[in-house]
């Protein structure tokens, strides 16, 4: 028996960045946010249509 303590098996995690809605440092509760707040801003903002992902299909129109 030693007396070393157990390995921590947990991946490792990279250090929180900078939170992409204002910049202050990502707290790992709200990971990669700051704040409950800015969470919210990021969600509003994918439910607002504010973010895009590109396509090469033409836009539905009412007719199809």
């Amino acid at each position: 028996m030693t007396d070393e303590p157990a390995p921590d098996r947990r991946p490792r995690r990279k250090p929180a960045g900078a939170c992409p809605i204002c910049g202050r440092k990502a707290q790992e509760a709200h990971r990669p946010f700051c704040s409950a707040r800015c969470r919210a801003i990021d969600l509003g903002r994918w439910f607002g249509e504010d973010y895009r992902l590109p396509s090469d299909e033409a836009p539905l129109t009412d007719s199809e």
